[in-house]
């Protein structure tokens, strides 16, 4: 009985070991394969069917598309795959007027941007050299020139620029304003004929209080004068000929 019970061990020994080799042998097998596909999809993802063969931009309007083609032209016949979209979102926020970029892989072979533009919002005037740039909204300088239908300001102030912008509409028809941002207080706009001191809040209220009582000054032929609006309810006016005359 013990020697045919061995007999019966390494018989079932024997049978257990024999799948185990076949397991083996496709688990090599497999892993050639899935190598080979690796490979292979590799191969064909760096084929020149992944040329970068066009790059479509939209929301250009300030900005010359033919520039940016130049700009960009590095990246024609590169492979889409692999190009790094963030190198171009950076390279595009280079540009002064892109406030932002959405840059997107369009397989197999165009890349396409959208971008936001920064607007020209004001004019600032340099009084010594009258140097004159263009700002936008948020106060970053675009490039050197001049839009007569934006508003004019010097003495440039990050901390009152906002406010320059919440006066700015009320002065659109007034060619003659020149906003002063020396003062982070006081706000004040140059005309023709004199200088309106407008604070630091309710620019409206103010500045329609004021046109009735530059209507005043014109009809007595009053100029230069100087007139503070800061006063609640009233425009305190001074002239050459007065220190101070309330309105």
């Amino acid at each position: 009985m013990a020697t045919m019970t061995l007999t019966q061990g390494r018989k079932k020994n024997y049978t257990e070991a024999a799948p185990t080799k076949w397991s083996q042998v496709g688990s090599v097998l497999a892993g050639v394969f899935l190598v080979a596909v690796f490979f292979g999809i590799q191969g064909f993802l760096s084929s020149s069917y992944f040329e970068i063969k066009e790059i479509r931009w939209s929301g250009v309007k300030q900005i010359d598309a033919k520039e940016l083609d130049q700009q960009f032209h590095f990246v024609l016949g590169k492979n889409l795959v692999h190009i790094s979209i963030a190198d171009i979102h950076s390279a595009l926020l280079g540009n002064r007027w892109v406030k932002e970029a959405v840059v997107r892989k369009v397989f197999p072979s165009r890349v396409e941007v959208a971008l936001t533009e920064r607007i020209p919002a004001a004019v600032e005037i340099d009084p010594a050299s009258n140097r004159m740039v263009l700002r936008d909204s948020e106060g970053v300088v675009l490039e050197e020139g001049f839009e007569d239908n934006l508003p004019r300001m010097i003495y440039y102030n990050p901390n009152t620029y906002a406010k320059a912008m919440a006066l700015a509409p009320l002065l659109s028809k007034r060619k003659d304003a020149l906003i002063d941002l020396s003062h982070p207080k006081d706000v004040s706009v140059r005309l023709k004929k004199g200088v309106l001191h407008l604070g630091d809040q309710d620019y409206k209220k103010r500045w329609e209080r004021f046109a009735k009582v530059e209507t005043d000054l014109d009809r007595r032929n009053i100029a230069p004068w100087e007139a503070d609006l800061r006063f609640p309810s009233q425009v305190v006016v001074k002239t050459k000929t007065a220190s101070a005359e309330p309105e």
